[in-house]
């Protein structure tokens, strides 16, 4: 279940205004897994024995059930509690570590695990673009930014862009300081409207600067 890192959708996202680009990129990657894991892949055998070991997290399997195929999710979810009824059963041993063995068992999800490949090959091919694309350079200069996490996994790869790499994270930092303090000055602009004596003031961007923050600090919301 490979998939191609495609540098078209990196431009694409990259230059449309955004709090997270990379939020649009694994919000579609994501739709990509959700997909694969609700019609083919529920009949490949590695699928199967990966969802058996990992299960799903919480997040993905209302993700999955929200969609039509809810036979697909079934038998999915019916391989996973097959690999892990036994566990339930089990109640010798130290208490705590018990609790902790059990609660694992929700700990760990297949998807997650496909779209961080995924998204590991777009930080460092995102690196690469930097060194390697003149053009890209100024691109990543015009982005609002990036959430937090987004932001801490480019600098974690940023290694890939070569004798650039100090440049590099020099510019991403750049970028994430000026977009981190727009959304600050916007969060105090919508604080200042609440005092009387700016009621009447035009609250303009910062309208949105509580869900923006949101974006920044834990990234994308979306179902």
């Amino acid at each position: 279940m490979g998939y191609h890192i495609d540098t078209g959708l990196i431009y694409e996202k990259f230059s449309t205004k955004c709090d997270c680009p990379l939020c649009e990129i694994q919000q579609i990657v994501e739709e990509q897994f959700l997909h694969e894991f609700l019609n083919d892949a529920v009949m490949e055998d590695n699928t199967r024995i990966k969802v058996g070991k990992k299960g799903f997290c919480e997040k993905h399997f209302d993700m999955l059930y929200s969609r039509p195929n809810k036979l697909s999710v079934a038998l999915q979810v019916g391989t996973r509690l097959e690999k892990i009824a036994p566990e339930f059963a089990v109640t010798s041993g130290n208490a705590k570590k018990l609790a902790q063995k059990l609660h694992a068992l929700t700990g760990s999800c297949a998807i997650c695990d496909f779209v961080e490949e995924s998204m590991v090959k777009y930080y460092k091919t995102i690196a690469q673009m930097y060194l390697k694309e003149r053009e890209f350079y100024k691109i990543l200069l015009s982005t609002d930014g990036f959430c937090a996490h987004h932001y801490a996994e480019l600098i974690k790869y940023s290694d890939h862009a070569g004798l650039t790499k100090k440049d590099y994270k020099k510019l991403l930092s750049t970028v994430q300081t000026r977009s981190i303090e727009t959304v600050r000055n916007d969060l105090k602009a919508f604080c200042d409207k609440h005092d009387y004596r700016k009621a009447l003031e035009p609250l303009g961007k910062a309208e949105f600067a509580l869900p923006n923050a949101r974006t920044k600090l834990y990234g994308k919301k979306y179902d």
